[in-house]
């Protein structure tokens, strides 16, 4: 079930997140419900502004639609061009036109690469801001890219997310919720090409208390960068992540592990998302590396990590991948925290999933290159 950090659970009123997890072991389509009770909260004159990837869920665009019509100020953009073809083609035939949301919708489509791995970038946030009852942002792993009736032949290619690992963290720092909120807008109002990620909007970091966001594409890698600088031989690094294939981020790995510290990875278990190149080259140094296999095909989705060292831990949560297109091309969020109960949130997270992948009989696991 979701883990929902409340005050009854001794955390206070003022708890700047909450935690919301979808898999195997919650009830099915519990993270698309949790988006729409969020939408019949907002009253008239309230506020709704979505930015993500895939949506398929009909029943999601049409409470949206509904709200709109009851005076909810609805804005949504979505990506014109996934990976998998047509696949929001329908919720689009529902929201944009006159009739529906009109200007309020917004397909982004980039047609000009400006990176030298020469991918197109893709919109592939997932940003959901809430106005009432109190202002708030759910950023994470989450698309809303299940439907009823559902169609098996896309469920093959993309996965069953309203049942697959996934996460949406609710923000309700203020500074935090209007930092993503003004970047919500500008996603929705802006023209996109390959300038963006010299623009200083795009290189800003929002940052609260203990909590920083970086917004990609950026020319300013260093604020990503610096997550992995000083890890020695007493740092441990766990990695949940659904797409690994990026180079340099392997590189790097690969001297962490020979500099002493501890690593962990939990991977899907597609070669496509994650090549056995990856797979040997981490085993071959050392890294305890494991596939998530699931019976029924279910997708690990979560892209997570946790770094302890001797004086602090810390979490990272988004829509990055560590994969070529979102460290290079998309436009991605990444949260970086060392809020005590997010690290311990997660790190209770990670156990569940390492148990599920031990204990199920259905996991690829090793510790040593064959």
């Amino acid at each position: 079930m979701p883990i929902s950090i409340k005050p009854d659970q001794g955390q206070s009123s003022t708890e700047p997140f909450q935690v919301f997890w979808g898999g195997p072991d919650c009830p099915s389509r519990t993270l698309r419900d949790l988006l729409e009770e969020r939408i019949h909260a907002v009253p008239f004159g309230g506020e709704i502004l979505w930015v993500t990837y895939y949506f398929r869920d009909e029943r999601l665009a049409l409470a949206l639609l509904q709200a709109y019509r009851r005076g909810v100020k609805v804005r949504i953009v979505i990506e014109g061009n996934p990976r998998t073809g047509a696949i929001n083609s329908r919720v689009r035939k529902l929201l944009e036109g006159k009739d529906a949301l009109g200007d309020n919708f917004r397909a982004l489509s980039h047609r000009l690469i400006d990176n030298r791995y020469l991918r197109n970038s893709r919109l592939h946030e997932k940003l959901y801001y809430f106005s009432h009852p109190i202002p708030s942002v759910l950023v994470g792993t989450f698309n809303p890219s299940g439907n009823i009736p559902e169609d098996p032949d896309i469920i093959h290619k993309i996965g069953d997310q309203d049942r697959g690992h996934n996460v949406l963290v609710e923000v309700l720092d203020k500074v935090l919720v209007q930092g993503l909120l003004a970047h919500a807008h500008r996603m929705f109002r802006m023209t996109h090409g390959p300038w963006e990620r010299f623009l200083p909007e795009s290189n800003r970091v929002i940052s609260s208390g203990k909590t920083r966001i970086l917004f990609f594409p950026r020319s300013r890698r260093k604020d990503f960068d610096e997550i992995f600088e000083g890890l020695g031989p007493s740092c441990r690094l766990r990695m949940a992540v659904s797409h690994l294939n990026d180079r340099g981020i392997c590189k790097r790995l690969f001297s962490l592990a020979r500099q002493g510290v501890h690593i962990e990875i939990l991977a899907h278990d597609t070669q496509r998302r994650v090549p056995s190149w990856v797979e040997k080259g981490m085993l071959k140094n050392g890294i305890t590396f494991n596939r998530y296999v699931h019976p029924e095909g279910l997708p690990m989705h979560n892209k997570f990590m946790l770094i302890d060292m001797p004086d602090r831990q810390l979490v990272t949560v988004g829509s990055m991948n560590l994969s070529v297109r979102s460290l290079h091309a998309n436009h991605e969020l990444f949260l970086i925290s060392e809020e005590p109960f997010l690290c311990q949130t997660f790190q209770q997270r990670w156990a569940e999933m390492l148990f599920e992948v031990k204990g199920g009989c259905h996991a690829a696991s090793f510790t040593d290159y064959p």
